[in-house]
């Protein structure tokens, strides 16, 4: 049973966000109106979303966000809502707030194409995001709000019909460094042998040895990655660094002409997904992102169109644009490196919608909910504490039948230096996702 939405005017923006709402995240189909006289003539389920209600059909206050075309500074009213505060108030209709438009900023990134203050790395902070100040960050807050929404229309509608949705775990490796000591040199392990002596650092000074001897590098996680996701049954996403000449400080990764660099590539793209990891140099020299792209295909004989950015580095429109014209389907960067939780307010993956051209994109975003160097560098959290802190995010996805999506690192699985019992809070991860 289909149902049927009345709107005077529908805007490109009405059309997205219902159209990810209903389609996306609840299974419902429905089709627009606005001709008034068919709305009140049919008989189907029927809702309006308008300034005021046509009669006394279930309807929904409309605010003059969606129906605007421009980029500008807006005014956001809050209310409370049970124990949450809402943006978008209306003082009429089912809900008094807009959940249409509300999950539209959040989820077009709407605040982050205004002025804002950067931070080192000259990103978004989360701290300034509406989300964070209304303390709905680490909820998947859009995906809560359609559930209410359906439970509402059920209300009223018992007959209208919705899909179900199923749980999903996607685990995602960035390689920044493929191996600590292997195919660094000679000279440049000798320096850091010599550096790790004067430090009385025996763990690192045992490592160097015993990788220049042949044995296995500290980062070499991947056979044990391979083991743990085949255990769990899952398909993981890696991300590999290939920056030539890249920046000094931020992209210390192996020379993507190393052979064993390619050939251990060449043996994940085997068994998981292969994606890039643009550089941090990429943000400024944009013909990087081509170059590395195709470096990456070269080596993995395959087209690769996911990535995810190195430094979680995204500017709004330009990195978008940048990744769709280089031939990238697929962005894994949604989310803050300061915070864990829902930047765009959702745990479903979307098509990102440019606000500039007012139009829905080809290119999906899969955002992910939490990262290793989040927990322990930002929020300073023990492994004990991270676990209990990925339980509570996890379950918050299970609620809705969402996706949850982590960011993890080849090197945080070391167990050596400063990721000692990280391992741990990996495996615990996964083992959460199957229960």
């Amino acid at each position: 049973m289909q149902l049927l939405i009345y709107t005077p005017k529908v805007t490109p923006r009405i059309k997205y966000i219902f159209n990810f709402i209903f389609r996306e995240i609840l299974y419902c189909d429905f089709e627009f109106t606005s001709v008034a006289a068919d709305f009140s003539a049919s008989n189907s389920p029927k809702i309006s979303y308008n300034d005021i209600p046509l009669r006394d059909e279930l309807f929904f206050a409309c605010s003059s966000f969606l129906t605007k075309h421009n980029i500008a500074p807006i005014n956001i009213e809050e209310t409370h809502f049970g124990d949450q505060k809402v943006p978008f108030a209306v003082d009429k209709g089912a809900l008094p707030f807009d959940i249409f438009a509300a999950s539209f900023y959040f989820l077009s990134r709407y605040e982050e194409y205004m002025p804002f203050e950067a931070d080192e790395h000259q990103r978004y902070p989360a701290v300034q995001s509406l989300q964070y100040k209304l303390d709905i960050l680490k909820i998947p807050i859009i995906d809560n709000w359609a559930l209410l929404l359906k439970n509402i229309l059920l209300k009223k509608f018992p007959k209208l019909t919705f899909g179900k949705r199923k749980f999903e775990f996607i685990p995602t490796i960035d390689v920044d460094r493929a191996y600590h000591f292997r195919s660094s040199g000679i000279l440049k392990n000798t320096v850091r042998f010599f550096k790790a002596a004067l430090k009385l650092n025996t763990e690192k000074i045992a490592n160097i040895i015993s990788t220049g001897l042949g044995q296995s590098d500290p980062f070499d996680t991947y056979g044990y990655l391979a083991n743990i996701h085949e255990k769990y049954n899952l398909r993981a996403i890696f991300f590999f660094l290939l920056a030539k000449q890249g920046h000094e400080e931020f992209d210390q990764n192996i020379n993507p002409e190393d052979e064993a660099f390619k050939n251990l590539i060449s043996d994940v793209s085997q068994e998981a997904q292969i994606g890039l990891h643009p550089s941090y140099a990429s943000t400024s020299e944009t013909k990087k992102i081509s170059e590395e792209l195709l470096s990456l295909q070269e080596i993995t004989q395959k087209r690769i169109d996911a990535s995810r950015q190195h430094f979680l580095k995204l500017t709004f429109p330009q990195t978008y644009l940048q990744l769709i014209k280089a031939g990238i389907n697929h962005d894994y960067s949604m989310g803050y490196a300061s915070q864990i939780g829902f930047r765009a307010g959702t745990c479903t993956p979307f098509f990102w919608y440019d606000l500039q051209l007012e139009k829905q994109t080809h290119l999906k975003i899969h955002p992910f909910a939490v990262m290793d160097v989040t927990l322990k560098q930002y929020l300073k959290l023990s492994p004990e504490e991270a676990i209990a802190k990925i339980e509570e995010l996890m379950l918050s996805v299970k609620l809705v039948d969402g996706t949850f999506c982590s960011l993890w690192h080849n090197e945080s699985l070391s167990e050596t230096g400063k990721w000692k019992g990280w391992k741990t809070v990996y495996e615990k991860m996964l083992k959460n996702s199957l229960m």
